[in-house]
């Protein structure tokens, strides 16, 4: 009799641990999930902060683009071959101008491509937020 209850107590024992083993494990997963979740949160704000950045510097360009468009146009529309001499100063001018109006185009459009990529980049977070379908609770003390 001593030996079945030793038995039993000896197999009770050896369920126990393995259950306690188990839920360690499930444990362990759970914070690696949260973990994992709380960076790509993380990743994610950062990546919005950043679009809003760039929101506000594609305005700044814009505007400053669609001011030497404007310049630009009146420029190359004055010419009048009656004095060369102010004629060819004017054309140095009007070059010049309309290269600042390229070099603003260019970096417009680089800011665009930026947006672009930033966007991208938050939707791929969003995917591997809604991929882990876990939520993580954040309680305040």
């Amino acid at each position: 009799m001593k030996t079945k209850f030793i038995a039993l107590l000896f197999a009770l024992g050896f369920v126990m641990i393995s259950i306690n083993g188990n839920a360690q494990k499930q444990d362990l997963k759970t914070l690696k999930q949260q973990s994992q979740v709380v960076k790509l949160n993380a990743d994610l704000v950062a990546k919005k902060i950043d679009l809003e950045k760039e929101r506000q510097n594609n305005i700044k360009i814009a505007d400053e683009v669609k001011y030497f468009d404007k310049k630009a146009d009146k420029t190359t529309n004055k010419f009048s071959p009656s004095d060369p001499k102010t004629t060819a100063k004017d054309a140095r001018n009007a070059a010049k101008l309309l290269r600042q109006t390229e070099s603003a185009n260019k970096d417009l459009r680089r800011s665009n491509l930026k947006l672009e990529k930033i966007e991208r980049d938050i939707l791929k977070l969003e995917e591997k937020l809604n991929k882990l379908q876990y939520a993580v609770e954040i309680k305040e003390n």
